[in-house]
């Protein structure tokens, strides 16, 4: 366990092995991710990113991700994938690039009760793979969060993302497979959930999003998988946006 821990102009706080806990420790202005829950990226015993815990933390103006799982299946495809890996209740302010949040494959990952404020690179929360040599989001759970903001200037980016391995992934047939629930993503510069890519398998439950620059939830062109839509709320949309936009009824479909 560590706790009770501040730094500061350091690279990422990078995260691997097994059974490990890191809370109640802050981190800012740094040149990589504030907490990255990792296996390393190497086939290594010792660097599996398993059952890892970071809770209680605050980072701020982060150089990349503020808080990240990674899970890296490496060159040779031999990397573990991550499993266990928790994110609770920590606060992510003002990163200066990449996400707030970022669940980069894995299994069993959950993101609970976590705050994000005014991200100015890319997105609020994304949930994906890590690259081409990413292992897949096997189930990944993430409630309770507030995701303020995302959607900044490095391209078309969202309060928050939903996206899968590309086509030139280890894995080119897997699915990622995510459930929301309970979540407020508000004063996306763009959409507030977008959903790209292809095989997505999503269950949105009870999520608030809150006055997007554009459409509320958007399902690109091409995706194709599932999605379990029930209880969602979009509120305060510009003239002429739409609270939920499906550019693939035939290859997404979505019920409730």
């Amino acid at each position: 366990m560590v706790g009770h821990l501040w730094t500061r102009h350091i690279d990422a706080n990078w995260l691997s092995g097994s059974n490990g806990l890191v809370q109640n420790s802050r981190t800012a202005d740094s040149y990589g991710d504030g907490f990255n829950i990792n296996n390393g990226g190497v086939p290594n015993p010792d660097k599996l990113g398993r059952n890892i815990t970071v809770r209680n933390c605050f980072a701020r103006n982060t150089g990349d991700d503020s808080f990240a799982t990674y899970s890296d299946a490496g060159a040779t495809g031999k990397s573990a994938q991550v499993t266990g890996a928790k994110i609770l209740n920590n606060t992510a302010i003002a990163p200066w690039w990449a996400n707030g949040i970022r669940v980069a494959g894995g299994q069993n990952v959950e993101v609970r009760d976590n705050l994000v404020n005014s991200v100015s690179s890319n997105n609020a929360l994304e949930v994906s793979v890590f690259g081409d040599s990413g292992h897949p989001l096997e189930s990944a759970t993430i409630t309770g969060n507030v995701l303020n903001g995302g959607g900044g200037w490095n391209g078309p980016r969202q309060g928050a993302h939903i996206g899968s391995p590309g086509p030139n992934s280890q894995f080119p047939t897997a699915f990622t497979n995510v459930t929301m629930s309970n979540n407020i993503i508000r004063g996306s510069l763009s959409t507030g959930l977008l959903v790209d890519k292809t095989r997505i398998n999503v269950t949105l439950t009870n999520n608030t999003i809150d006055h997007p620059a554009t459409q509320g939830i958007q399902i690109a062109t091409g995706v194709t998988g599932t999605g379990k839509f029930t209880g969602n709320t979009v509120t305060n949309l510009l003239p002429g946006q739409v609270a939920q936009q499906n550019l693939s009824p035939n290859t997404f479909k979505i019920t409730g």
